[in-house]
């Protein structure tokens, strides 16, 4: 075997080994965390009924809502919606109105108690017994701030969220066979779509201080009905 020929086969040898050693792309991105994009977005009524088991008071917005968490624990929510002027329930205080651009924007971190893979709600033990038992991907709390056409309206509100199989029915409401949800009810599962899902933000005014406080602890209850999982580590369920 000739010189040329023993160092070609050893050239070709250590590019074989050397790419071997290179992470495999489908690997990366099954273990980069995840990456949620959120459109469709309904407010679910407003003070006085910020539930609206039975979809009245649910009103279609438009725009969008982006989730990043890294395996860190760290990561963001940023979310941008239109509103039109006049929407009645969307008065989180006497000061004005969430009338415009709102963007919403939280900071996730290890303290954000991110639950992966998990049963909310109804019954569960730590749960909200205001929405039926439904089966999340990915459930926690953050601080948002409030901006409205780019004016920071709120501060540290916090923000419960979740993505979720869906409970919402097309017109908003929540329902089975015609039985609209009630906490009242014994058996509170049964409401969720697992074909489905949707991600929801309850924000609260419980982190503001006594003088900045809206006078109701809920300020805005969001539905995103179109729901894209782009990444997800490869430990959660498929």
């Amino acid at each position: 075997m000739s010189y040329r020929i023993l160092i070609l086969i050893g050239v070709v040898a250590a590019m074989v080994g050397l790419f071997s050693m290179l992470p495999n792309s489908s690997t990366t991105e099954s273990n980069s965390g995840w990456s949620i994009r959120a459109s469709s977005p309904e407010v679910i009524g407003g003070y006085g009924d910020n539930v609206c088991y039975d979809g009245h008071g649910v009103q279609t917005l438009s725009g969008s809502l982006d989730l990043v968490i890294k395996l860190d624990g760290t990561g963001s929510i940023d979310a941008t919606i239109s509103t039109s002027d006049g929407v009645g329930s969307l008065h989180p205080a006497s000061s004005g109105e969430l009338a415009g651009t709102l963007r919403l924007v939280s900071r996730i971190d290890p303290s954000s108690e991110v639950r992966e893979d998990v049963d909310v709600n109804g019954d569960v033990a730590g749960g909200d017994p205001n929405f039926p038992q439904t089966h999340a991907l990915l459930a926690g709390k953050s601080a948002f701030d409030v901006y409205v056409d780019g004016k920071l309206l709120y501060e540290n509100l916090l923000g419960e969220w979740s993505l979720a199989d869906a409970v919402r029915q097309s017109d908003g409401s929540i329902r089975q066979s015609g039985l609209v949800y009630s906490p009242l009810l014994r058996e509170k599962s049964g409401f969720s779509d697992p074909k489905r899902l949707e991600f929801t933000l309850l924000l609260h005014s419980d982190l503001l201080d006594a003088e900045n406080k809206p006078p109701y602890s809920i300020v805005l209850h969001l539905v995103f009905s179109d729901v894209t999982v782009e990444k997800q580590p490869s430990r959660s369920r498929q």
